[in-house]
């Protein structure tokens, strides 16, 4: 049996980073004297602080402990009335329908983007799309290190134990974790404020970039044409790849020993190495073929514009620039696989993460050289480490999943009278919070579902984003609650 109050308390954060997010655009609308604005902005973010407050009194005397059920619960749960805040801005002032605005914000809060706002809308709401895109990463990045270790046995980040990280169901030390990450989250996203400043953009622009990058929310890009910029927008998006976890343990080390941050330790990471090698091959892939088939009649241009989209999905931002639909078809399919892929375990990005890629080769040439040599006894190792069983047993519970989900909404989104490869590409771009594929799937695409497909891509979004395995235990624990009670 779960245990509600420990829920609504974990709610009531939530929805009080909720309530603080709303701060960006009331400061913006301030100090421009849109005080009417700025109002609204005000009156919304105290509705959300009103929301947190009986949340946070619903969960008065919770335990210190989180079980594997209140877990999945949160964080399923968590959703609904982050969404719902997020969505209220839109609505009320008459920028999206109910519907679109609903969708709107729970892609932006799963770090999908799929961007139904215009860009002359108020650069207030631009703000809080941006905002949604941020705190969502922030949420997600939290739960990854707090509550899904223990909904999902800590399967593929357990690894992250052989770096000297710990997980545990204490209240205690799980604050002290989510602390670690939420710090790292914030000065990288400050670095990259730096660089779109240097870059040359204004502070606002530079915060909207930042945000969206960092987070791999995507979105409208900012600056196009401007060199340093594409620079500074590859550069947080290659941050928001790796592992946060990574990152907090170097920046330790170094202050503890009182020396330079020692990047070997960064760089001898087996995730960091593949994820660098299939960024620099793919640029050079993508690259030589756009060239080749004079999509590019500059080779430094080709260069430039494959090194940016392969970080772009690789990192599941989804940025672009421009209209790339045109692009040749090995590109766009390349694309493709890469938004599967993901970055590092630790990280915000979406997608099967890269740790789990090498374990599944690594599981692939164990069963090899055992069907040859049936009495070895070979054991799977990453970063110097033993795989326990159970972690591959995870992994390769979570691929099958993964493939099982991908299908089975697929299906039901071709439904709606999409075509079935169009629903393949719509389901992947939301499980893996990329939101759109240049030329497969845009922001049209999803306006043109009908209402209940609308809510179920939202469903789809939420699914992806919580690494399935906590809609599945939830769905569990209903079932067993369900049959239970015939038996009374």
């Amino acid at each position: 049996m779960h245990d509600r109050k420990i829920i609504c308390f974990l709610l009531g954060q939530a929805t009080l980073v909720m309530a603080l997010a709303f701060l960006i655009p009331i400061i913006y609308a301030a100090l421009h004297e849109r005080f009417l604005i700025a109002k609204f902005f005000f009156v919304q973010a105290m509705s959300a602080a009103m929301i947190s407050s009986a949340f946070f009194s619903f969960g008065r005397g919770h335990r210190r402990r989180v079980e594997i059920l209140d877990s999945a619960y949160a964080m399923i749960l968590a959703w609904i009335p982050m969404t719902l805040i997020g969505a209220m801005p839109f609505i009320t002032l008459n920028w999206l329908a109910p519907i679109n605005a609903i969708l709107e914000s729970a892609s932006d809060l799963t770090s999908a983007g799929v961007g139904f706002l215009s860009i002359i809308a108020p650069y207030e709401l631009q703000l809080w799309q941006a905002s949604l895109m941020w705190q969502g990463s922030l949420m997600f990045l939290v739960v990854l290190v707090t509550l899904l270790p223990e909904v999902s046995g800590c399967f593929g980040i357990e690894l992250s134990l052989s770096q000297g990280q710990i997980f545990s169901p204490m209240f205690g030390q799980m604050s002290i974790t989510a602390r670690r990450v939420a710090t790292v989250y914030s000065v990288l996203t400050l670095i990259s404020i730096a660089l779109f400043k240097l870059a040359g953009l204004n502070s606002w622009d530079a915060i909207i970039m930042a945000m969206r990058c960092v987070s791999t929310g995507g979105g409208e890009f900012i600056g196009a044409g401007n060199l340093y910029v594409e620079y500074a927008a590859a550069a947080s998006m290659l941050l928001a790849c790796g592992n946060f976890l990574l990152y907090f343990r170097l920046w330790q080390t170094s202050t503890r020993a009182n020396i330079p941050i020692n990047l070997k330790i960064f760089y001898s990471n087996s995730e960091v190495q593949f994820l660098t090698a299939l960024i620099l091959i793919g640029t050079i892939l993508v690259s030589f073929t756009l060239f080749n088939k004079d999509y590019f009649l500059d080779g430094n241009l080709s260069f430039r514009s494959s090194l940016f989209h392969i970080i772009s999905f690789v990192s599941t931002t989804g940025m672009t620039l421009g209209d790339i639909s045109g692009a040749p078809d090995f590109d766009r399919f390349f694309l493709f696989l890469l938004v599967g892929l993901g970055g590092c375990m630790g990280s915000v990005t979406g997608g099967l993460k890269v740790i789990r890629l090498i374990v599944l080769f690594k599981i692939a040439a164990v069963e090899i050289v055992r069907s040859i040599h049936p009495n070895m006894m070979p054991s799977i190792k990453v970063n110097g480490a033993v795989v326990p069983m159970k972690v591959v047993g995870r992994i390769l519970s979570y691929f099958f999943l993964c493939m099982l989900t991908l299908f089975v909404c697929s299906v039901i989104l071709s439904l709606s009278g999409q075509p079935f490869s169009t629903s393949v590409v719509m389901t992947l771009a939301c499980l893996t919070s990329v939101g759109i594929m240049p030329g497969l799937c845009d922001s049209a695409t999803f306006m043109n579902l009908p209402v209940i497909m609308k809510l179920f891509c939202a469903l789809i979004f939420i699914v992806g984003r919580m690494e399935i395995f906590a809609f599945l235990i939830v769905i569990s624990s209903i079932k067993i609650r369900q049959e239970k009670s015939r038996w009374r």
